[in-house]
């Protein structure tokens, strides 16, 4: 999303001189991180929690999508999906 892994890792509330190097354990799946670890990460790259989760492109770039939209819009969305 943009943001350097030390960055993260500081907006997260680790320690400087090891966030990137945790962040990396994270995104290699050497480490797996508290949920609250992941929810701290979704807030600080503006993107939903499931959107970490996944491993198709596609489906990161319309969990995206659906949670920019309206309430409205979102529903009206879920619905037309249904209809498929």
């Amino acid at each position: 999303m943009g943001l350097p892994q030390d960055k993260l890792g500081v907006l997260i509330g680790l320690d400087e001189g090891c966030s990137s190097a945790r962040i990396s354990r994270y995104e290699s799946g050497v480490h797996q991180p508290p949920l609250k670890t992941l929810e701290m990460m979704a807030k600080a790259l503006k993107v939903p929690l499931p959107y970490l989760f996944c491993e198709d492109d596609q489906l990161a770039k319309a969990i995206l999508f659906l949670s920019r939209l309206s309430k409205r819009r979102f529903a009206e969305e879920v619905k037309r999906l249904e209809e498929i």
